[in-house]
């Protein structure tokens, strides 16, 4: 802008309009390479929080390994709660009785964790509320406390009694049935 463009302006209004104007060349500079979606959605997505349990992990009170259940636990609910969507009526898209080594494998580990899943929800009992908004739904472990009224030591005991006995069940599941149970039961569904 030239001089008479400013002119009549309070100087530090001015002043923030060109800082403004450096903000937003930086932005566009850091996500040029990016062709979809603005960068503004972009310096979002890169200043968005860590989960609840990336945050617990990071100030090192749970483990690697229980990080690790705490995915396991959430891919099996998520897994769990897009099976109850039905998307599609055609029966013929869900049933494929072509056996591919790889998708049964898939499959195996898939109904290892269901099972796995299932049992721990009944054994958890009361608490499993609690343990689902912070593992699945990400809610923070002293909000997740204050909401089922609990104190946060309780609940933090309770996420790693938790994780724990995920492992437990996890690891009896798996050595409970085997590839031959599976493939048994699915030659009696077709």
């Amino acid at each position: 802008m030239g001089r008479r463009a400013w002119a009549g302006r309070h100087p530090a209004r001015a002043i923030e309009e060109r800082g403004f104007r450096k903000a937003r060349a930086k932005l566009l500079d850091r996500w040029h390479h990016k062709n979809a979606g603005t960068p503004e959605t972009h310096e979002a997505h890169r200043q968005r929080r860590a989960g609840a349990i990336a945050r617990l992990h990071a100030s090192g009170y749970l483990s690697d390994d229980e990080l690790a259940w705490s995915q396991e636990i959430a891919a099996a609910a998520e897994r769990i709660m897009a099976v109850a969507n039905v998307r599609t009526c055609s029966l013929e898209a869900r049933i494929d009785d072509a056996r591919h080594d790889h998708a049964f494998h898939e499959a195996l580990g898939a109904v290892w964790s269901e099972m796995a899943y299932s049992r721990w929800r009944a054994q958890i009992g009361a608490g499993a509320t609690m343990l689902l908004d912070v593992i699945v739904h990400d809610v923070g472990l002293v909000r997740a406390a204050a909401a089922h009224g609990m104190h946060v030591r309780r609940a933090r005991k309770m996420l790693v009694d938790g994780l724990h006995l995920w492992a437990r069940i996890h690891m009896h599941v798996r050595r409970d049935v085997s590839e031959a149970d599976v493939a048994a039961a699915q030659a009696g569904l077709f």
